[in-house]
């Protein structure tokens, strides 16, 4: 489900170097790797991966339910358009509500055509609250990995030794049993430990250039020290703006009934 060329770019280098996190029920660790295997399509192995993340003692509902739909891409990715409906339709008997992502997925694509996934999909419902967290976060996962992309970028040109401020939006903290909306918490909580990762990296190798250079060409002006970390204090003033304008506001639904989500949209 969650699959960014920033987070399989820097996979192996973030798992052996990021610190874990102890927040109640973060995942990303196990999460991370099993990304790592799906997009290196070890898509057996992935999907035994999801299977004992499913197995472990004291995993919420919310997981099992979201695995299983992971699974359902996997088994998709395989051709394998039984077992992908049958995992689908698992996820759904579970309790997976994204009904906004499997429309999307590329892996899925072909098995929503079968006459067979209609009924299932009919049965995926949300509630107009969780789907518009559930959007959200979906949206903010994307604009995460754009900032990120965007600090590492501007890292190019800085010649200053300060570190990149990482401004970030804070997660919903709304109650809700929602599988896809707890599922997507876990996603842009992991997008955002590979975007402070990321950038962390980009600061030491910028800081290391800059060193060497300022060995070979005599050393930077402190002019242009002071101008490239005032340039880079007003881009994290720039985009902690932005994150306040789109932070998530809970508004007051017209109903708390899980419905399909063409009721909300």
């Amino acid at each position: 489900m969650f699959r960014t060329a920033l987070i399989s770019i820097f996979v192996f280098s973030f798992l052996a170097g990021a610190p874990a996190r102890s927040q109640h029920q973060d995942y990303t660790d196990q999460l991370m790797k099993l990304t790592e295997l799906t997009d290196s399509k070890q898509y057996r192995d992935a999907i035994n991966g999801y299977k004992r993340l499913q197995a472990q003692p004291g995993r919420p509902e919310w997981l099992a339910a979201a695995s299983e739909y992971e699974i359902a891409e996997l088994y998709a990715a395989l051709n394998e358009t039984d077992n992908a409906i049958a995992a689908l339709s698992r996820a759904v008997q579970l309790g997976f509500d994204d009904c906004i992502t499997p429309r999307s997925s590329e892996r899925l694509a072909t098995i929503l055509k079968n006459p067979k996934t209609t009924p299932v999909l009919a049965r995926m419902k949300i509630a107009e609250a969780d789907f518009r967290e559930l959007v959200w976060l979906k949206s903010e996962v994307g604009h995460a990995e754009h900032d990120a992309r965007m600090m590492i970028t501007e890292n190019i040109n800085r010649v200053d030794h300060q570190t990149t401020e990482i401004p970030q939006a804070q997660l919903p903290t709304r109650q809700t049993n929602s599988a896809g909306v707890l599922y997507w918490r876990q996603q842009l909580l992991l997008m955002q430990r590979a975007q402070r990762e990321f950038v962390k990296k980009s600061d030491e190798e910028r800081m290391k250039h800059a060193a060497t250079m300022g060995v070979i060409g005599g050393g930077t002006s402190q002019s242009a020290m002071l101008e490239s970390a005032r340039n880079a204090r007003a881009a994290a003033e720039s985009r902690k703006v932005e994150i306040r304008k789109r932070a998530f506001i809970p508004v007051k639904t017209s109903s708390d009934q899980p419905k399909p989500c063409s009721e909300w949209t």
